[in-house]
């Protein structure tokens, strides 16, 4: 008898987690009403809006083609967002290339792009070729924001979206460095890199 209770007391706790779980889909229009460069007010937005949210189902489909389900994805996914107009953007590419190098056998990196086809094909050009490059169907007038098969991105270019094996955002980040007259590319890249890796080491097993 004691054994069927802590059963049913274990069923009836996996059942009141699973009650809670939350869809980024279902928040992120109401939640992020517009991007904001405040830093008090992002954190509460990646506390509030993404952190610990679940994804759906998204079907991307990349610039050459081919489409990628991301409930078929069993590793976990650094979801990035860009616009071949941001600065940062290209700034990012050589750490974000080296860290590919390292982690795409533990990682999947999927990039989403405001830009449409033709744009993204100029950025592919300095890209890593294993990340999924993922062009968008129309641009939006709202150039802080993405939506791509279903997801949607308010947040401005570059950021990432860490996402664990069981689909759950596990953290967010904004932002990169580019060269400028006081930083060199070498600074840059190291800046980056360290700070990219310090964002994916939380899922590498």
């Amino acid at each position: 008898m004691k054994r069927l209770l802590l059963v049913l007391a274990l069923i009836a706790v996996s059942n009141t987690f699973a009650q809670k779980k939350i869809y980024y889909k279902d928040i992120v229009d109401d939640c992020i009403a517009t991007s904001s460069n405040d830093a008090a007010l992002l954190d509460d937005i990646v506390y509030n809006c993404i952190r610990d949210k679940y994804i759906s189902n998204y079907d991307f489909t990349s610039i050459d083609g081919k489409t990628i389900s991301t409930d078929a994805i069993k590793k976990p996914i650094v979801l990035l967002t860009a616009a071949t107009w941001c600065a940062p953007c290209w700034g990012e590419i050589p750490a974000l290339n080296k860290l590919v190098e390292k982690y795409s056998d533990k990682v999947e990196f999927i990039m989403l792009f405001w830009d449409k086809e033709d744009g993204v094909k100029r950025m592919a050009k300095k890209l890593d070729k294993r990340i999924f490059l993922v062009p968008s169907k129309e641009k939006l007038s709202d150039r802080s924001s993405i939506r791509v098969a279903g997801f949607i991105h308010k947040l401005d270019y570059p950021s990432a979206y860490l996402i664990t094996g069981k689909k759950r955002i596990l953290d967010f980040k904004r932002g990169a460095l580019s060269p400028t007259k006081d930083m060199g590319w070498d600074e840059v890249n190291a800046a980056n890199e360290e700070e990219l890796e310090a964002f994916i080491k939380p899922v590498i097993k």
